[in-house]
């Protein structure tokens, strides 16, 4: 079993807007790619974190799903997708980790 975990920091104040275009690009990622093949769960930070932290995180079977999903994210139902999201992103602070469960 894999977990993937996708983080950002968002803009100072963005976190609801930014919150909610993440709901529903996961509601478009399991009607229409791999990532249905996963179990979803999003955090922000609360004590010892900055609330402006978002992790978008994916819990799958198989590495092979979390790859094929990814390279779905290229379809054209997903590009507004990131266009919302992206001026909310603080540069550079976005990426994935990939954590295997022992």
């Amino acid at each position: 079993m894999y977990i993937c975990q996708w983080s950002l920091e968002i803009v100072f104040g963005k976190q609801k807007q930014a919150l909610d275009i993440i709901r529903e690009w996961g509601a478009e990622k399991f009607r229409s790619s791999e990532f249905k093949k996963s179990k979803n769960k999003v955090y922000v930070g609360h004590i010892g974190e900055s609330p402006s932290l978002i992790i978008d995180e994916y819990e799958f079977e198989m590495l092979e799903d979390f790859t094929k999903a990814l390279s779905q994210m290229g379809q054209p139902q997903f590009k507004k997708f990131s266009e919302q999201i992206e001026p909310l992103i603080v540069p550079g602070t976005q990426k994935w980790k990939v954590f295997r469960v022992v």
